[in-house]
Formats: C-alpha cells, sequence, structure tokens
C-alpha cells in the first residue's frame, strides 16, 4: 500500500556492514549514534510499518549499542515516545537514571526528547514502536517516573499484554489499512494499561497525573457526545474549569484541543473502513460529536489535508489498487 497511501506503508531493508548500518539507521527515527565491536562482520535487518504515522519496527542486528545524544535532541520537534519489547536476545535501556535488563517477552519505554542508551551484547531482536506522547493515556509527569523501568512480560497483566505485542511484530505484513488503525489503538490501551500497572507497583502516582488520566479516559469514551466541553467535563469530576485547564496546561494541551484531535483520529479511521462505506461522511461526523459538517470539513482538511471526502475518495482507491 505504500506507493498509493504513505500513511500505511511498509518497508524492508538488511545491511552487511556496519557503515550501512548507519546510514540506514542512525537518523531513521531521530539522531542516533550507533557503535560495535564487530564493525566487519555485523548484520541487520529492519522491517517498519507506518501506521498513521506511528512507526511500528522488528529490528534484528548483530551486538552494537544505541546513543541518543543530549546535543543531538532539537527542542523544536515534538515529543515522541518509544517502547521496545525484546523478541530475541537480551537488551539493557538506559535513561533517567535508570537501566532495565530486556528478557525475551520484556519491554522498556523511553522518551526521545531525552539522552537514553541501548546496549545488545549480543544478536538480538526487538520490537520498537515509536509514537507521539498524547497517543497515551498517562500524563508526562507520569510516563517520566517509569522511562528505563522493565515491564515483565513474564509476571502480572505483562503475560496477557506482551504475547499481543510480539504477535504484532510476527504479523507486520497483516497491519494495513484501517483493520492496522484499529488494532493499534488497541495496542496503545494495552500499553497505557501496562504502565498503570508499573506505575502502582512502584507507588509513584502523583495526584496531578491521577487526576489527568480520569479525565483524558472520560473523554476518550465520551466523544460521541457533542455536548462534551471544558463545562460538562468539570462538572462531573467535581472540579472548577480553571482547574480542569491548569490539568491540560501542564501537559503542553488544551480541553477543546483535546478532544477536538480525538474526535478527528475516530472520524478519520471511520472514512477508511470499507466496512462503513454506506453511512454518509454526515453520519460519520456526527458519530464523532461533530455537529456542523461545513466546521467539520474545514477541520479535517486543516488536520490532514484533504477533505473527509477527498480522504475517504483516495483511501479507498488505495484499498482497490492492492
Amino acid at each position: 500500500m505504500s506507493a498509493h497511501d504513505p500513511q500505511y506503508s511498509m518497508e524492508s531493508h538488511e545491511s552487511v556492514g556496519f557503515d550501512e548500518w548507519v546510514r540506514l539507521v542512525g537518523n531513521r527515527f531521530v539522531p542516533l549514534a550507533l557503535s560495535t565491536g564487530s564493525p566487519e562482520t555485523f548484520t541487520g535487518t529492519i522491517r517498519t510499518r507506518t501506521i498513521g504515522g506511528i512507526c511500528v519496527t522488528d529490528i534484528a542486528a548483530s551486538s552494537h549499542s544505541v546513543h541518543r545524544l543530549s546535543n543531538a535532541i532539537r527542542r523544536d520537534k515534538n515529543d515522541h515516545l518509544k517502547l521496545s519489547m525484546q523478541l530475541e536476545g537480551t537488551g539493557l535501556v538506559m535513561q533517567d537514571g535508570r537501566s532495565a535488563h530486556l528478557n525475551p517477552g520484556d519491554a522498556a519505554i523511553y522518551d526521545t526528547s531525552r539522552p537514553y542508551t541501548l546496549e545488545y551484547g549480543g544478536p538480538m531482536r526487538s520490537l520498537v514502536m515509536l509514537f507521539p506522547h498524547s497517543m497515551l493515556g498517562l500524563s508526562a509527569s507520569m510516563v517520566h517516573t517509569v522511562t528505563a523501568a522493565r515491564l515483565a512480560g513474564d509476571t502480572g497483566i505483562g503475560r496477557v499484554i506482551c504475547p499481543f505485542m510480539q504477535h504484532m511484530a510476527e504479523n507486520l505484513d497483516q497491519l494495513e489499512g484501517v483493520n492496522g488503525s484499529r488494532i493499534m489503538h488497541s495496542a496503545f490501551e494495552l500499553i497505557t494499561a501496562l504502565l498503570s500497572s508499573e506505575i502502582q507497583a512502584t507507588s509513584t502516582r502523583d495526584e496531578h497525573g491521577v487526576a489527568f488520566e480520569s479525565v483524558r479516559m472520560y473523554i476518550d469514551s465520551h466523544l460521541c457526545d457533542p455536548d462534551l466541553n471544558t463545562d460538562s467535563i468539570a462538572k462531573t469530576h467535581f472540579i472548577s474549569t480553571r482547574q480542569l485547564q491548569y490539568l491540560f496546561q501542564e501537559e503542553g494541551l488544551t480541553v477543546s484541543g483535546y478532544i477536538r484531535s480525538r474526535r478527528l483520529e475516530r472520524c478519520r479511521i471511520d472514512l477508511e473502513d470499507s466496512a462503513l462505506q454506506e453511512r454518509t461522511v454526515l453520519q460519520i461526523a456526527q458519530a464523532g460529536g461533530f455537529v456542523d459538517l461545513s466546521h467539520f470539513s474545514k477541520l479535517f482538511k486543516s488536520t490532514y489535508g484533504r477533505t473527509p471526502r477527498e480522504h475517504r475518495l483516495a483511501h479507498l482507491r488505495a484499498v482497490a489498487l492492492l
């Protein structure tokens, strides 16, 4: 689908020699410094699926290290997070004064806006997901407490969630179109649950983070309500509108902006779903909480670069060419 719809592209590369690997990976996601003790015999493969701006990558390589250096971090870029799940071999993730030793099935999350290090002492294979922080239903302050923490795949809810992520790595080719988008949204719900479990276990939850998480979950479950707004949300949570706005301000967001972005994302997925072709654009907009079609169309075009109808037609044409 990559030739017709770049939002759902799939690509694979193989490297023989470390210099080629550096060219292939060093600036692929964010600028990275790479090193290895065996450059002449180094080999690596990378398969990347892009789903609506989210990168899901299956990486297999010889022993090497990865460094996100402070002088390579640009502050004008939007913050992104990475989730790394160990599939084969072992790995070490270091950030924020913490380190996590990962065995197959374990995962760890780290923030690309701050320095980090990954070390692989032998042949390895990992699933790496790169995504905007806004995809998670957790505040930045909460996520900061669990960067480079081992998210165990053999205990607790990790025994349920981590196998799901492993199956994603094995089936990247199947994650395309609207079904891929829906699976990815399910994956982020599971990742949020996994991180929340770790936060609870380490007793590092803060009052602000708990309140913010509660409000976000409420918004996400009431997007279809056209009366969802700052006042109604504040009343439901027994706080003032000022307090509610402060919760989002601390995360670099606004209440209305968050509601709008989540509604648009839901409508985009429905527009791409061939099973919903019988629904009009107006019906999809209304199901997403938009009342005025003209207003929805303007917002959609300013966000995705084309009108809802143009987006639906382009996506359906791309699917028909597969």
